[in-house]
């Protein structure tokens, strides 16, 4: 039952700008017995997802990519 209980674990992924929001946010949500990801921005959250590659050099223009995803 353990290893099933382990597998069937939510992966949370949080987006919030302010850092008291996202603590409070990832404690709530791991007393649920979830695993938790914070990021701070849509565009970090996009890139953790793999949906978007980071490149310093391009501005405000999306780099959105669904070829490498199952």
């Amino acid at each position: 039952m353990g290893m099933a209980a382990a597998e069937s674990q939510f992966h949370v992924l949080a987006v919030d700008d302010s850092v008291i929001d996202r603590k409070l946010i990832e404690r709530l949500l791991k007393i649920s017995a979830c695993q938790v990801t914070t990021v701070d921005s849509g565009s970090k959250a996009l890139e953790f997802l793999g949906l978007q590659e980071h490149d310093k050099n391009q501005t405000n223009q999306p780099c959105v990519s669904l070829d490498n995803h199952q």
